[in-house]
């Protein structure tokens, strides 16, 4: 190192983290979807994890045990593959779906999400997706839709609608995911593993607060991160930070190391005050209005990551957050209740449907007694007032009018996510969450 200032190296951890942070958090996605060390293993029924190259089929709607990723929704089941494309082309052929919703979002390695496919783009039968490394872009050719990217992994999200106050609906939803076929045509249908796939099995779990602080495990993940990407995707300034802080073999010299350490929580501490500001902010709500699309804003794709990993593009869907009350409070259910009212002409405008969920600060859902976890336009029973506004109250105790429209909080800080799937009006607002008591 020389006599690289201290307060040099510290700046250069800092970048480092906000460039890494959303890509280093999409590789601890994919292992924790794939688990590179057990890829046959048994995953729950909420989980879409599955091998490399094979897709996953989430069985039951999400629930407070689900910690993979960050904020799942309630509304759909998911299908999930991660793809190695250094493994050859893959293809991914879907059933018919009718008039229900539906749709397959292509993730990439930097936590980009360019493109969601369904419903929206092609109606009730999507043709065939072929999936392989090749400069980013989509394009038809030969009746089916061929999808490139230059880095190694990319992630296939399916979502499928799932009707709550229909018993029989989950079967139908089954039935869809059963037909929906993933091959590998290089190495034929069946293979169990991609063919370079398992690489990453000798990558060691880290925890993931080691895996975003500590300059060890930080520079691990990096390094794979790198290998993994197309060289041209990692900027010059990033190795030469990797050079300043002593990254390059894994480690930094014992002089720099709390630098490097007091660095990476400097990048940390932007990205949260980032994810404060995704987007315009009114009535308490933070409006993304950019989605995943990040562009060369490599703070604002990291906060992203923080708060919505792979979320959809706009187009799909979008996902009014807040954290804050009518009074500008952060909202805790511990002590403190509260309502939000859509009135009668100013329901979320969405085309395909719309959902409220609850979420601990973390990203997780929250246990509850009715075992609810979001309300939207499909929840049954809901009570309308007299003026055919919607009231949701959403408090860790029931309130005292029953628990029909009742939204369950923790008895702590939480947030609310809004989801609009096929928005009409992208710059719509919600009303503020007003607190009652």
């Amino acid at each position: 190192m020389g006599a690289r200032p201290l307060d040099e190296v510290r700046a250069a951890a800092a970048r480092l983290q906000v460039w890494a942070f959303p890509r280093v958090m999409a590789q601890r996605v994919r292992l924790n979807f794939t688990q590179p060390r057990d890829p046959a293993a048994v995953r729950p029924a909420t989980s879409a994890g599955a091998a490399l190259g094979r897709i996953g089929h989430q069985r039951v709607l999400s629930d407070p045990g689900l910690r993979v990723g960050v904020a799942p929704n309630v509304d759909t089941l998911y299908s999930v593959a991660w793809l190695d494309l250094d493994a050859g082309e893959h293809e991914l052929r879907t059933p018919a779906y009718g008039r229900r919703y539906y749709s397959y979002q292509v993730g990439l390695a930097d936590t980009g999400s360019p493109w969601s496919l369904g419903q929206r783009t092609h109606g009730s039968l999507l043709p065939s997706l072929l999936f392989r490394r090749g400069p980013l872009g989509i394009r038809e050719r030969d009746g089916r839709l061929e999808v490139t990217t230059p880095h190694r992994f990319l992630m296939v999200c399916g979502r499928t609608l799932v009707e709550p106050d229909d018993p029989d609906d989950l079967v139908r939803v089954h039935a869809l995911q059963d037909a929906v076929e993933l091959r590998t045509p290089a190495v034929g249908p069946g293979r169990e593993e991609a063919p370079v796939g398992m690489r990453d099995v000798d990558l060691d779990a880290v925890p993931r607060d080691a895996e975003v602080h500590e300059p060890v495990a930080f520079a691990r993940s990096l390094a794979r991160v790198v290998r993994d990407l197309a060289p041209a995707s990692v900027p010059t300034t990033v190795r030469a930070d990797l050079a300043t802080c002593g990254l390059i073999h894994g480690a930094p010299s014992e002089e720099v190391a709390d630098a490097v350490r007091d660095g990476l929580a400097d990048g940390v501490h932007a990205i949260e005050a980032r994810v404060g500001a995704l987007g315009r902010v009114a009535h308490g709500w933070a409006l993304n209005e950019h989605g995943p699309d990040a562009g060369s804003d490599d703070l604002l794709r990291a906060a992203v990551a923080r708060a919505q990993i792979y979320v959809n593009p706009v187009e799909e869907a979008t996902y009014p957050v807040a954290e804050v009350d009518d009074r500008g409070e952060p909202l805790d259910g511990g002590e403190r209740s509260y309502a939000i009212t859509f009135a009668a002409d100013d329901q979320p405008p969405a085309d395909a449907f719309w959902s409220l969920t609850v979420y601990h600060r973390a990203g997780l859902l929250v246990d509850n007694p009715l075992g609810r976890y979001a309300v939207g336009d499909r929840t049954p029973g809901l009570r309308r007032e007299a003026d055919g506004s919607l009231r949701i109250h959403v408090a860790a105790y029931p309130p005292v009018d029953g628990t029909s429209n009742w939204l369950p909080a923790p008895r702590g800080p939480f947030r609310l996510m809004l989801r609009l799937y096929h928005p009409r009006d992208p710059g719509w607002v919600p009303p503020p969450v007003v607190r009652i008591a």
